[in-house]
């Protein structure tokens, strides 16, 4: 290859970086709107791990438990006309304030632990990289989630991904704490509408599944129906006027999935369109309903005096423990450039290219693929990087060796790369495979790491076949190739 082409190649590989990693690396205010529009780099865009920017909880008061809080507002109030009820009513248990007849009562604390498990089914499909539910103060259910805030929602430079996020867990809350049974009904609103199956007849059992549904961007919930359920709601639904939709419940609560009433049903599976979001959540929902996994306690309603807060807590290693995640990984990255650089002269500069390369490949990935970046996540990050810092290091060591016999260059390169083919290769399945078993049989953050192990095995890879293309380009112009490596050629007598 010739200087010019050399150096062509050379130069749009280096610009190309360099614009990417500006993009990559640099938030800023736009100039030219007053520090009104912000524009927030691929890393700031990035959601990151509860442990990295903190977890959003909210404390379900199961009906005739209120917090202490509530029970003081109203004794402590003397114009409160219900003042006397409940120092009447209620008794103090554990921390809370729970009605005198409940309290003594076992099954209903047994009750609330079992809603408990059931609410933890429903956030285990959910996916999340970190999560729990427990009971405290004996009657009180703690729901725990990640933010999965980016860094720029984090520090709230993007207001409106901070509250979006915020929306969706709350709505995975005042969704998975519903209690009641599954039905259908024929008025938007509870108070007007009537069922439209028997109460002799389970509604639930003409199902024999519901699930979340996906397919060319568009998402949905589908119900799966069982014979007599096709025929019985087809009946129900065509018996009813044009003008009259038939709405699911689950309790007292409309999810907003109808049927148009005078329409005959096509089959029997029902889609019903809905945002990612919530068809994910009603199909969680509708499906441990159906499978008979309903909740004993209706939660936080009028009568506990309590709303629904979310509430956001501290990251558990600190404030600003993503920003010592990224300096770390900034570390591992300067050695991996600086080491080969001290090694290998300005070969290092080939695999200091690659190293950056592989950064940016992980940075877009993440971004574009939405992964939860974590701890444990940033490590098999850096993992990647060392692998792949390491085969290209085996591989100049063993062209290093064969130089020292008094071969050419491109005959050590040629057989450098050949006799470390099949160990590079090796390696790198056996931690795709490893990679593959913890993203698929793992649940949570442990598959979430799995998942980021494999692209970055994938990349480092790749990456490694890529650094002998860019070492061939780099060093086609130079005279020395010896030199460029940074090898010294042994001299044989014959060549005296």
């Amino acid at each position: 290859m010739g200087k010019v082409k050399s150096a062509i190649i050379t130069s749009l590989l280096v610009a190309a970086l360099l614009v990417l990693a500006l993009f990559a690396t640099i938030s800023c205010n736009v100039p030219g709107t007053n520090n009104v529009k912000r524009y927030n780099s691929f890393l700031s865009g990035i959601h990151l791990g509860s442990d990295l920017t903190g977890e959003a909880y909210a404390l379900l008061y199961p009906k005739g438990v209120i917090s202490v809080t509530d029970y003081y507002l109203v004794v402590n109030d003397d114009d409160n006309e219900n003042k006397g009820d409940y120092i009447d009513k209620y008794v103090s248990r554990n921390g809370v304030f729970v009605e005198k007849d409940k309290a003594e009562d076992e099954e209903f604390a047994k009750s609330v632990l079992s809603d408990a498990k059931i609410i933890s089914d429903r956030l285990n499909q959910k996916g999340y990289a970190g999560y729990s539910v427990t009971v405290e103060d004996g009657f009180v259910i703690k729901m725990t989630m990640p933010t999965n805030f980016t860094w720029a929602a984090f520090r709230e430079h993007d207001a409106a991904s901070r509250s979006e996020e915020l929306n969706r867990i709350s709505n995975v809350v005042q969704l998975f704490m519903m209690d009641g049974t599954v039905s259908l009904r024929d008025n938007a609103e509870y108070e007007s509408s009537k069922s439209l199956i028997s109460i002799r007849e389970d509604f639930a059992s003409f199902f024999t599944g519901v699930r979340y549904y996906a397919m060319g961007g568009n998402t949905a919930v589908q119900l799966d129906l069982t014979d007599d359920g096709f025929t019985k709601l087809n009946s129900v639904v065509t018996a009813l006027e044009s003008s009259t939709n038939a709405y699911i419940y689950v309790g007292e609560n409309n999810l907003g999935l109808q049927l148009k009433g005078g329409t005959a049903l096509e089959s029997k599976t029902l889609y019903f369109s809905a945002t990612e979001n919530n068809a994910q959540n009603f199909a969680i929902l509708l499906d441990s309903v159906v499978n008979d996994n309903v909740l004993v306690n209706s939660y936080n309603d009028d009568t506990a005096n309590s709303g629904t807060e979310l509430i956001v807590a501290t990251p558990a290693y600190g404030e600003y423990a993503a920003v010592c995640v990224l300096v770390a990984l900034i570390l591992v990255l300067l050695a991996a450039i600086i080491y080969p650089i001290i090694k290998y002269k300005k070969l290092g500069l080939v695999n200091a290219l690659i190293a950056i390369t592989y950064s940016l490949v992980m940075i877009v990935s993440l971004l574009l693929l939405e992964i939860q970046l974590t701890v444990g996540g940033a490590v098999f990050v850096a993992l990647g990087l060392a692998l792949l810092t390491f085969t290209n290091v085996r591989v100049f060591e063993s062209v290093r060796t064969e130089t020292m016999t008094g071969r050419t260059i491109q005959a050590s390169v040629k057989d450098g790369y050949k006799k470390r083919i099949f160990e590079v290769l090796d390696l790198h399945v056996i931690l795709l495979i490893a990679s593959i078993i913890v993203a698929l049989v793992c649940v949570g953050e442990l598959a979430a790491c799995g998942f980021i192990f494999f692209i970055a095995t994938i990349a480092s890879y790749v990456l490694h076949w890529f650094t002998r293309f860019m070492w061939f380009v780099i060093s086609s112009p130079v005279k020395d190739k010896f030199k460029f490596c940074g090898f010294a050629r042994e001299v044989l007598d014959d060549e005296v």
